[in-house]
């Protein structure tokens, strides 16, 4: 999938995301949807930071070790994640994972900013 894609999903989860907002508020049961949502957010964000770094080692002629290292830790949380269907539990873990993993991309991105 092309970053251009990647990225237009990710604008469509995060719309879908933003119209759960109401439905989570504190005191309302998580459904799977709600998680469902986030963990295929962090799987296109992985897959967009990875084509970004790609791009930037074309470009630049350089690799950071630290980046390489943040993606793997991105990979594998998310390597974790695991989606609900009705009726699952949707524990801390599940919200927790999705937080752990988000981090090391926006590091990433930090780290790829500075360098250009």
């Amino acid at each position: 999938m092309s970053l251009e894609e990647l990225i237009s999903n990710l604008d469509s989860l995060l719309s879908q995301m933003k119209g759960y907002r109401s439905e989570m508020a504190d005191g309302k049961y998580v459904f799977a949807r709600h998680t469902n949502v986030f963990i295929d957010f962090c799987s296109n964000a992985l897959e967009a930071v990875k084509q970004i770094y790609e791009e930037f080692k074309a470009k630049k002629g350089m690799t950071l070790p630290d980046v390489e290292d943040w993606i793997k830790m991105a990979e594998d949380r998310i390597g974790y994640m695991e989606k609900r269907k009705f009726g699952d539990i949707v524990l801390t873990r599940d919200h927790n994972l999705v937080i752990d993993s988000l981090k090391p991309l926006e590091l990433v991105l930090r780290e790829i900013e500075e360098h250009l």
